[in-house]
């Protein structure tokens, strides 16, 4: 976890004040400053181009790429000249989940994801299909069903991330630590454990299709 704050993060584009960019590379680190660019990455890029976005030498790049691959962050893709880089569809999921978790509380998602099986039941009944696949194998290519099949598809990965985001307030960072190091200074009002956000809290997305 980084210290910097939301105006460090350079997801920019096309021509950048050069106050901003000093500024940015004054207020982080060469590592915060690759995972950054990586981030904005979607497309492969080789450990110079990504370097030269970042700041930093290539071989710093190269070396903080080489983790993020390894930790599942950064997708390496091998390439004539070498290899390239880009963000990780993980890393994609990952983002989404901790902004659901961060915006939604435990109530609220709960109520959330019994309304995506209500729309996804009621999408089995209307078609007599298992699942999206099942519908899509039965339809011919001039079929209406097909934008079924596509909402069937968004309203399980909706509820995939909200069951994700929802186990992350069952999730403890400090799980096994000495009781008196979780002891709370305080009780706390239903209102605000309702309110609490778990795992991911320290960083700042609709869940409903």
């Amino acid at each position: 976890m980084t210290n910097q704050n939301p105006s460090s993060s350079p997801p920019w584009e096309g021509d950048v004040n050069e106050t901003a960019v000093e500024e940015w590379v004054e207020e982080t680190t060469p590592f915060e400053r690759v995972k950054d660019i990586l981030d904005t990455t979607t497309e492969p890029q080789f450990a110079k181009e990504i370097a030269e976005r970042a700041q930093v030498s290539e071989p710093t790049a190269r070396k903080h790429l080489s983790t993020f691959a390894e930790v599942g962050r950064a997708e390496a893709v091998p390439a004539e000249q070498g290899t390239q880089y880009k963000r990780s569809a993980q890393s994609v999921a990952m983002s989404r989940i901790a902004a659901i978790h961060r915006e939604y509380s435990k109530q609220e998602l709960t109520h959330s994801i019994q309304r995506l099986r209500d729309k996804i039941a009621s999408l089995r009944n209307e078609y007599g299909a298992n699942d999206p696949d099942d519908l899509a194998y039965e339809l011919e290519s001039s079929d209406e069903g097909w934008q079924a099949v596509a909402r069937w598809r968004t309203l399980e990965e909706n509820l995939d991330v909200a069951k994700a985001a929802l186990s992350l307030y069952d999730f403890d960072p400090d799980d096994g630590a000495a009781p008196q190091a979780k002891a709370a200074p305080h009780a706390e009002t239903a209102e605000s454990k309702e309110r609490t956000k778990g795992a991911f809290a320290e960083r700042g997305s609709g869940v409903d299709a």
